[in-house]
């Protein structure tokens, strides 16, 4: 108890919102086709995004804050695209995911981690990521290619464009007006009724790795929805499956768009790298908040890995 006191002293002082959004605009949802992800309509506004440099966990090339404003609704997932949902996609267009390679040499199945080191499984993908999932638990083993095939196929079939969300989209929709470490606020123990991350359950599992002091009662992803939502109703934006946002990895931000455009313009190694966010079910305290973001290879796919997709609002 005294280690989780330090830590909400630490982070207390950013509890404050300084953020506004259209709130009449909410709530709204809809589903374009049977089988498809269920939006909703998230509200034009502003939020502070980012972190400051005392933010507990705070890592290296995060975001400043920074105010972001978002001058037109969009529409993003309630839940992260699942595994059923993933599947329906795979059997009706037969797709075929593009190989990753690391130093010219292909990487042939998914990422794992055993407990003691990361490495490649070939007959892992997202059928068998390594642990048993669900039809309704998010699916992983997923590139950003692979997400961004999904988004158009969505396009293709509803005539709604559909696409990988921002990492400013992302952020707002997660913060939902919130300006904490996490959207429901500071403190580390509250997250397990949120959020599935790197728990007790999972501390069990894998000792080596940082946890938050609660229980969520599950080590690998679960069933999509099954935590507390955030303000804006949606679920899973901390944990559960990391999720691929649009943006191509820049090391410095300063010029980055704060508007909700994805920042694509990335001459380095012609965007071959992209921004997940959101942290998983094997995500502790540091690497779970809103702020936080990752750099993985756009045809790169991990057992932690998924995504979900954010969608234009007809007028």
């Amino acid at each position: 108890m005294v280690k989780t006191t330090q830590i909400v002293l630490l982070i207390a002082p950013f509890i404050l919102s300084n953020s506004s959004y259209d709130s009449q605009e909410l709530p709204k949802t809809f589903k374009d086709c049977e089988g498809c992800p269920e939006m909703v309509v998230i509200p034009k506004g502003s939020v502070y995004i980012g972190s400051y440099e005392e933010e507990i966990g705070r890592k290296k090339g995060e975001r400043n804050r920074v105010k972001a404003t978002i001058k037109k609704s969009f529409a993003i997932a309630r839940t992260e695209v699942t595994l059923g949902q993933y599947r329906a996609f795979m059997t009706e267009t037969k797709y075929k995911s593009n190989v990753a390679y690391w130093k010219g040499e292909p990487l042939v199945g998914c990422n794992y981690f055993d407990g003691k080191s990361y490495g490649y499984v070939a007959d892992h993908n997202w059928q068998n990521p390594g642990y048993p999932q669900r039809e309704d638990d998010p699916v992983v083993c997923v590139s950003w290619s692979d997400a961004n095939a999904y988004a158009n196929w969505l396009t293709n079939k509803t005539g709604r464009t559909y696409r990988v969300p921002s990492t400013v989209e992302f952020e707002y929709a997660s913060r939902a007006g919130s300006s904490s470490p996490w959207f429901w606020g500071t403190d580390p123990e509250d997250a397990c009724e949120y959020a599935n991350v790197g728990d007790r359950a999972f501390a069990e599992k894998f000792p080596t790795r940082e946890s938050f002091p609660c229980t969520d009662g599950y080590v690998f992803t679960t069933k999509v929805g099954r935590f507390k939502p955030n303000s804006f109703g949606l679920y899973d934006m901390v944990g559960n499956a990391w999720e691929w946002t649009n943006d191509c990895f820049q090391t410095d931000l300063t010029s980055a768009p704060v508007d909700g455009t994805s920042w694509i313009d990335n001459t380095e190694e012609a965007c071959t790298w992209r921004t997940p966010k959101g942290g998983s079910w094997i995500s502790g305290i540091t690497w779970s908040r809103a702020a936080v973001r990752s750099r993985d290879g756009a045809d790169y796919r991990s057992f932690m890995l998924g995504f979900r997709v954010a969608a234009v609002i007809k007028k």
